[in-house]
């Protein structure tokens, strides 16, 4: 999934209200627990889920308090969640079942009908796959409300085959899912995985939308190309939405023009920094998370936080161009990353070193670049060595590949 997205008015029945209220409060707090979407996205979904219920500003109006409180009862939950989840047990399966060649894919598309029309989409060019497998979005929805994952699994353009529907049990269970996985042998029934749904928001996705007393309102103009879900919208806008959660995370090329009154500024980012330049007074710089400061406050200049990357990635979700990111959300791209892919991420410290991966088939390959004598050095690792060397990237502004041991350095 990629981007944001009888009119009730002032004198409404009491009774009209209170049914939207509900309406907003179940589709937010699913949409919260599926961890796809960012707060303002999550807005713009409920004002189109909503759509002819009630006026749209008056959906986003209601919406957007909700979001910030279950945004943060999410954030203080998964503090005491287990490490790993149902969630991320489930994942791994996924991906064990991609690298021996059944191509697993999870909140695949809206419906089974669609799934079973558009998975072989998915196939990896030069792959000869031997099954699929996969749950879809409604049946992410049902999970999230209490109901068992319900798996769909089968043989391209053949009749349903128990021998995949083995081997997708049998990855549940090597994943620690073995108490959960029910099924009969039946190819004529999908797999049930009763599990507790937790999914884990971090970085962007955990950005909770702020209420400031002193807010104002901004009209924002997009000046160079920004689009996903985590890309803000032009028009006017909450001057303290646009800086918590958008401006950190703006791609290197994005040029956004912010007028406010008679304050006019074009902000873009550098590194950990923004920068704002008006038309009539000298540059300001701030850190990432200051861009307030650029709308008018006392000006500051305040580092980074010392967790940073800039990255390039893309995988079957989603992708990236020189977006500013923390070490969290770059290893969870690291879990998007499928086998048989041309899947990649590569990351850029603040003092330009590089770490890169992608999947080589069946095995993820790490590797850093020596542009001066246009070699890498790197090797095959596992989830956890790859994890580690981004981490070490993000927090310590060093590159870690030669301590991962019996690297090779060859020409790129």
């Amino acid at each position: 999934m990629n981007d944001d997205e009888a009119v009730v008015t002032a004198d409404a029945p009491d009774g009209d209200e209170e049914n939207l209220d509900g309406e907003i409060l179940a589709f937010v707090r699913r949409q919260v627990a599926l961890a796809e979407l960012p707060a303002a996205a999550i807005v713009t979904a409920t004002q189109e889920y909503l759509d002819g219920d009630a006026d749209a500003d008056r959906i986003a109006e209601l919406t957007w308090p909700v979001v910030a409180e279950e945004l943060t009862a999410h954030l203080t939950a998964q503090e005491s969640w287990p490490a790993p989840t149902d969630n991320d047990r489930l994942t791994a399966a996924f991906r064990a079942l991609s690298a021996a060649g059944v191509v697993a894919r999870e909140n695949f598309t809206c419906c089974q009908n669609c799934g079973l029309g558009e998975i072989g989409a998915e196939v990896p060019a030069g792959v000869a796959p031997r099954g699929y497998a996969f749950y879809h979005q409604q049946d992410a929805e049902h999970a999230v409300d209490g109901s068992p994952v319900f798996l769909a699994y089968g043989l391209f353009e053949q009749p349903p085959s128990a021998e995949i529907g083995e081997e997708v049990a049998a990855a549940l269970r090597a994943e620690g899912l073995n108490l959960n996985v029910r099924w009969n042998g039946d190819t004529g029934s999908r797999i049930q995985v009763p599990m507790v749904w937790r999914r884990r928001r971090v970085g962007r996705l955990a950005a909770v939308p702020p209420t400031m007393d002193d807010d104002v309102e901004v009209e924002v103009e997009l000046i160079t190309a920004w689009s996903g879900v985590h890309a803000p919208r032009g028009g006017a806008q909450s001057a303290a939405r646009l800086a918590a959660l958008h401006l950190p995370w703006m791609p290197a090329a994005a040029r956004l023009r912010l007028s406010a009154g008679s304050l006019a500024v074009t902000v873009c980012r550098e590194g950990d920094t923004l920068i704002g330049e008006y038309d009539d007074r000298r540059p300001a710089t701030v850190g990432r998370y200051d861009a307030m400061a650029l709308l008018g406050r006392p000006w500051t200049t305040t580092p980074g936080p010392a967790d940073f990357l800039e990255a390039n990635y893309e995988h079957s979700t989603g992708h990236g161009n020189a977006v500013a990111l923390e070490a969290a959300e770059a290893v969870a791209i690291t879990h998007r990353l499928q086998p048989h892919t041309r899947d990649f991420l590569s990351c850029l410290g603040r003092s330009g070193g590089v770490v890169q991966m992608c999947w080589k088939a069946d095995r993820l390959w790490l590797e850093t670049p020596h542009p001066e004598s246009a070699t890498v050095t790197g090797r095959h690792v596992t989830l956890a060595e790859a994890e580690r060397m981004i981490t070490i990237l993000a927090t310590e502004d060093r590159v870690a590949v030669a301590e991962l041991g019996e690297t090779v350095t060859r020409p790129w």
